[in-house]
């Protein structure tokens, strides 16, 4: 199945790039408002982890800098510090495009930061505050981890279904149970360590921006009042305790938000906040912009080679018509 889809994917692109349409597409879509492309880790070898670390997380640096020259040779790269400014600006000869990284992973800076360093290129880094300069990994890690090893047939999906149902104490009490009758050791928790503070300065004086991704990564929509307001307003002071500049810019845990999530949101001081569901809030779009989620193999042709056409089509959202979101906004 995933082959046949491949193919079909593959050739759809293609044909689209002998049109030009994802060309004007892009450009249309994006002269005035940035593409905004995601990212989780960045790895050296994909899947080194056997199957325990979530793979629609990684990317593996070769790959990661195929898409980088191609949103750069597309898109004048903005960063997020001057999001507010440059997207007000007259428009560019070139469309506009920023990227990012979701919860924290020591493994951007290892890997992803060189490169952009190396390029003179900005991204924003959203992290997770509690765990910055931790050993512990997020809980869909520690979730996907106890799946994997217990044989699970598709963890990745049960993941996913159980982060969209629980609440941040429901899913603890699955993985404390799971923990019970499935040891997974320690090793595993060693690739997945989170960035500290050390590196998150030095990636701010490079001109990295660092943005919040709430204290402990709960999904909002599933939490009370009370909690998602101390997840973003704590996050906030967090980092610019540490780092020492403003935090304008947060990302909602799993993209899910709600108008309750989004004014808290607002009312905690953030001036943008980003999701990966293309639905706005049409009161608040500025804390609503939709990103497109990249991995390894997002842009990959049926011969598993990198193909601008599909990453083309992405950036245009020419594919996006055909999944749904199914969070209640």
């Amino acid at each position: 199945m995933n082959s046949i889809r491949s193919v079909v994917k593959s050739a759809a692109a293609q044909a689209i790039a002998l049109t030009a349409i994802d060309r004007f597409a892009v450009a249309a879509r994006h002269r005035a408002f940035p593409f905004v492309a995601a990212y989780h880790r960045v790895v050296e070898n994909f899947g080194a982890l056997d199957g325990v670390a979530l793979p629609a997380m990684e990317i593996t640096a070769r790959m990661f800098e195929k898409h980088v020259d191609w949103i750069a040779s597309r898109f004048e790269i903005i960063s997020l510090d001057d999001f507010g400014s440059i997207t007000q600006r007259r428009k560019k000869s070139k469309p506009l495009a920023a990227i990012t990284f979701d919860d924290g992973y020591s493994d951007v800076y290892h890997h992803a930061f060189p490169i952009l360093k190396r390029k003179g290129i900005p991204a924003a880094f959203f992290v997770v505050t509690d765990l910055v300069g931790t050993s512990e990994p997020p809980l869909h890690e520690r979730l996907h981890a106890l799946l994997a090893r217990s044989g699970a047939a598709d963890p990745f999906a049960m993941t996913r279904f159980e982060l969209a149902r629980l609440s941040q104490q429901e899913l603890l009490n699955v993985i404390h149970e799971l923990e019970r009758t499935i040891d997974i050791g320690e090793e595993w928790r060693v690739p997945l360590k989170p960035l500290d503070w050390n590196m998150l300065r030095e990636m701010r004086d490079a001109g990295m921006t660092i943005g919040s991704h709430t204290r402990s990564h709960p999904v909002l929509t599933r939490e009370i009042y009370d909690r998602v307001r101390n997840e973003a307003e704590e996050s906030r002071r967090a980092i610019e305790k540490h780092v020492g500049t403003k935090a304008t810019c947060f990302a909602y845990p799993n993209g899910s938000f709600n108008r309750t999530v989004v004014d808290t949101v607002h009312d905690a001081g953030y001036d943008f906040a980003f999701t990966i569901c293309r639905h706005r809030d049409e009161r608040n779009p500025q804390l609503t912009i939709p990103r497109k989620m990249f991995w390894e193999r997002s842009c990959l042709d049926a011969s598993g080679n990198f193909s601008p056409a599909i990453m083309s089509c992405h950036a245009a959202t020419m594919f996006d018509a055909f999944s749904r979101c199914s969070d209640n906004h």
